[in-house]
């Protein structure tokens, strides 16, 4: 909505679902820049990371959220994934997955989707648990049906913005990624003014 109303004639096209689809489009130079979770392949890529932010496993059945999630735990869970189409190239999965093979344990999930919001659907319908960061819970008002514990360890979603190596971005895309960098950073300052340890450290 800013980039539009400070540029009105410029045709906006946004397109990428899954990080390693935006990675893969950026490097073959379908798309100038993207916005991406980590990791990613980088190969031919510049990394700006931007903001990272906590995943927290999600229920709407309390007795299942009362202690942080152990990888353990999350192989014996009612797990609902999305990204079902980038599976073993997702950037979650990946974490999840080198975390289970250290733990000598396997994640098969019950439901695969293709979109976030189908996930966190279908999990606030009972039907299973899924897995978002702080950031999506507190924009989508979620708190009040879907319970959250941060895993143990602690799991983070890395955000970067990437670019094609020695590239030089249109002016319409550099303006559009100064835009986004200004949000990314409004976020991250909100959601840690916001974090329970903010206030008691005040």
């Amino acid at each position: 909505e800013e980039f539009r109303r400070r540029h009105p004639s410029v045709r906006i096209r946004v397109v990428g679902q899954n990080s390693a689809e935006v990675a893969d489009a950026v490097r073959d130079g379908q798309l100038e820049a993207g916005l991406v979770v980590l990791p990613v392949d980088d190969r031919g890529l510049d990394v700006r990371p931007a903001m990272q932010e906590e995943l927290l496993y999600l229920s709407a059945e309390p007795r299942r959220v009362r202690d942080p999630m152990t990888i353990e735990e999350l192989a014996q869970a009612p797990l609902i994934l999305y990204d079902a189409r980038w599976g073993a190239d997702d950037p979650m999965r990946r974490q999840l997955r080198e975390r289970a093979q250290r733990a000598g344990v396997k994640l098969e999930p019950d439901i695969e989707v293709e979109y976030m919001t189908a996930a966190l659907d279908l999990a606030q319908r009972g039907l299973g648990d899924t897995i978002a960061d702080r950031a999506i819970v507190a924009s989508r008002g979620l708190a009040r049906r879907l319970q959250g514990v941060p895993f143990d360890p602690p799991l983070f979603e890395t955000f970067a913005f990437i670019t094609r190596r020695n590239a030089h971005l249109s002016p319409a895309t550099r303006a559009f990624i100064a835009v986004a960098e200004k949000r990314v950073a409004a976020l991250r300052r909100r959601l840690d003014a916001e974090r329970p340890e903010a206030v008691e450290d005040a």
